[in-house]
């Protein structure tokens, strides 16, 4: 068997390079790259391409030996990289399997004699943008994506095209040759986008299984002041439960009143639109941070703040997913973009948390502190344990007993004024269940309060929800989860108040939720005995645990999309729109304008005089010359002698080497004019 031909196409070699390096560059900036893999893929992709193309007729045995030893060197090293995870989950493999491959395209580069060995390097970097696209978490890799995918279709086209030209009974391909090899794998292209897009919005999102869990880990390993669990969150400034006392420290704009020791229901002001976590997961949830129980008609606290360690091996079991019945597992994955709370965040109920520290500290209510602070670029997964609830399962529960010691904290009458129990009451008269009593009360706050980040200031004296429900009417979440509460629990029914973030945005491209500081959140949780907490607040749209499936991939893109487009003024909009649409009717009436006025005149006459026919029912004829049709129709539909002369005319255009006479041609011409308005069809 003779060896491939090598490939001398300098064009087909740098297109293979492009799109190699696409996809390279890539995985580095999703950050899977070392130092040495930097300098590797820049520096030595490119050097090798041009080494590989000068020694392409040579069969150096010695370079496929080192090409080979090279490989097994990467392979021990991915080896060793992966034993020394340990216990880690296996999506910490990614990094060292993106260093993996990006070897093996950087020594695979060394040796590409034939069109066989660039066609490989370009499959493999399916591989490459795949990982990088995995390992992803922003829009940073749409450039990368875009040359990827131009370099990629390019590189098929010049192969194709490479390889016609070796075949023995073609010609070298001309320009216009290339051109008709072009337009077909173009509108494939252009077809397969149109088939991925249409997919990519109905197929089912990425769902994650417990036992996949993206790396964790810590940009930098700062104690929390106080240590033990203790509360922090520095983007409070001043108000840092963790650092009291301390003066001179500013509140961010993103920080949330929320977390901390207490939830004042006085304190105004809101944070703004600053991206403060991603979070990737299958479905939408409360994003949980903390809970509150003990209300004194303004202010939450929490009755119990003891904390208890939790330490071990990867994953850390959490105890507030331990007692649950079986039910659906929700995997989550944190990545943290701005520095918050040292709150562990996640779907009720934490079970199993990946976390790079080895100690955490959990709260009898299921909240969870780490003992360090979460700066930006933590990542963190956490496993949430969650009974698939659904409205009938909720009503069934009806009747069970509570336990007392959730009774006692939970369900205790709160602070509450006379009108504000008579109303809850009163709302609750006909529902008969716990849950159609939480969707009342949210129905009667939905039809007589209005959600506002205005409110009017809360009187020293005053009672909070009193305020809300019969004052002011006016509220945001803390006031709408602190009524809904407050009401539950005069009427005997167990409920809290939790603090976290709602969803957020999904980013269809990228498949994750895009939290901000205008998300934080409050809600009420309210308990249903065998189920557990379930969160409940009719500003968020977040359905039960078991309501609904997964989300499609490409699950709000229209709306993601248009929400970032510009939004011009109509009246310049529409002008421009009719500008546009009558530029674009000039330019196709030019060049039909153009194309004709180039056709040779006994062509242009020809389909004149065949039209003319047509229209008076006498069409041209499989059989009939251009001449023999000319003197059908000037003995016949269109009786003008001038026509007969027409038709010699046409056979010396046909036949000789010399064009008729211009003035032949006008006298042609004025006569099926004439002939066509004086024998109108």
């Amino acid at each position: 068997m003779t060896a491939p031909r090598p490939e001398d196409s300098v064009r087909l070699r740098v297109a293979v390079l492009v799109t190699v390096m696409a996809s390279a560059t890539s995985v580095l900036r999703v950050g899977a790259g070392t130092p040495a893999l930097d300098v590797a893929c820049f520096v030595g992709i490119p050097a090798a391409y041009v080494f590989s193309h000068l020694t392409r007729h040579r069969d150096d045995a010695w370079l496929k030996l080192a090409v080979a030893a090279g490989l097994l060197v990467a392979f021990g090293q991915f080896l060793h990289a992966v034993a020394g995870l340990g216990g880690e989950t296996l999506g910490s493999v990614q990094v060292p399997l993106a260093g993996l491959f990006l070897w093996v395209q950087i020594l695979h580069s060394l040796h590409l004699p034939a069109r066989k060995d660039l066609l490989f390097s370009v499959a493999s970097s399916v591989a490459l943008i795949a990982l990088a696209g995995v390992l992803s978490t922003s829009l940073d890799l749409v450039p990368h994506l875009v040359v990827w995918v131009v370099a990629f279709v390019a590189s098929l086209v010049l192969a194709h095209a490479s390889e016609l030209g070796e075949l023995p009974a073609l010609q070298p391909l001309s320009g216009r040759d290339r051109r008709s090899v072009v337009r077909p794998v173009a509108g494939v292209a252009a077809a397969l986008v149109v088939l991925a897009t249409a997919v990519f919005v109905v197929v089912p999102g990425a769902t994650a299984s417990r036992r996949f869990a993206f790396p964790a880990r810590l940009p930098d390993v700062l104690p929390v002041p106080g240590g033990g669990g203790a509360l922090s969150n520095p983007s409070l400034g001043n108000g840092d439960p963790a650092r009291p006392g301390q003066a001179g420290r500013g509140r961010s704009p993103f920080g949330y009143v929320g977390f901390a020791d207490h939830l004042d229901l006085g304190v105004r002001g809101r944070p703004d639109d600053t991206l403060v976590m991603k979070v990737r997961a299958s479905r939408p949830d409360f994003w949980r941070g903390q809970t509150f129980d003990r209300w004194d008609g303004r202010r939450w606290t929490q009755s119990d703040t003891t904390t208890q360690p939790v330490q071990g091996g990867r994953p850390l079991m959490l105890p507030s997913g331990g007692g649950l019945p079986g039910g659906d597992d929700l995997l989550q994955t944190f990545y943290v973009q701005r520095p918050g709370p040292n709150l562990i965040f996640g779907a009720y109920a934490p079970a199993e948390l990946y976390f790079p520290d080895n100690i955490v500290f959990a709260l009898s209510d299921g909240t969870v502190r780490a003992a360090v602070e979460l700066g930006q670029g933590a990542v963190y997964t956490v496993v949430s344990r969650r009974v698939p609830a659904t409205a009938q399962l909720l009503r069934a529960t009806d009747g069970a007993p509570v336990p007392d010691a959730l009774a006692t904290r939970y369900a205790q009458a709160p602070v509450v004024t006379a009108r504000v129990e008579q109303l809850a009451r009163a709302v609750t008269a006909n529902a008969p269940t716990t849950y159609d009593k939480v969707r009342a009360l949210e129905a009667w706050m939905g039809a007589h309060t209005r959600y506002t980040l205005d409110v009017p200031p809360l009187a020293p004296s005053a009672d909070a929800v009193d305020q809300f429900l019969f004052v002011d009417r006016l509220g945001f979440c803390e006031q709408i989860g602190t009524s809904l509460v407050v009401m539950l629990r005069s009427l005997g029914v167990p409920a809290r108040l939790a603090a976290g973030y709602a969803p957020g945005e999904r980013n269809p491209f990228t498949g994750m939720y895009e939290v901000r500081a205008k998300d934080a959140h409050a809600w009420a949780e309210v308990y249903f005995p065998g189920v557990g907490w379930q969160g409940f607040d009719p500003t968020a749209q977040v359905p039960l645990a078991g309501d609904g499936g997964g989300v499609a991939a490409g699950a709000g893109l229209w709306s993601y999309v248009t929400r970032r487009l510009p939004h011009p003024p109509v009246v310049p909009s529409v002008a421009l729109a009719i500008v546009a649409t009558g530029a674009f009717v000039m330019v196709g009436w030019t060049r039909r304008r153009r194309a004709r006025s180039a056709m040779p005149w006994s062509r242009r006459y020809l389909e004149q005089l065949e039209a003319a026919g047509a229209a008076r029912g006498r069409p041209r004829r499989p059989h009939e010359t251009p001449a023999v049709y000319a003197a059908a129709l000037a003995s016949g539909v269109l009786p003008e002698p001038e026509l007969a002369a027409a038709a010699e005319l046409l056979d010396v255009e046909a036949y000789s080497d010399r064009p008729a006479p211009d003035e032949q041609r006008a006298r042609a011409d004025a006569a099926l004019a004439s002939a066509v308005t004086r024998w109108p069809n």
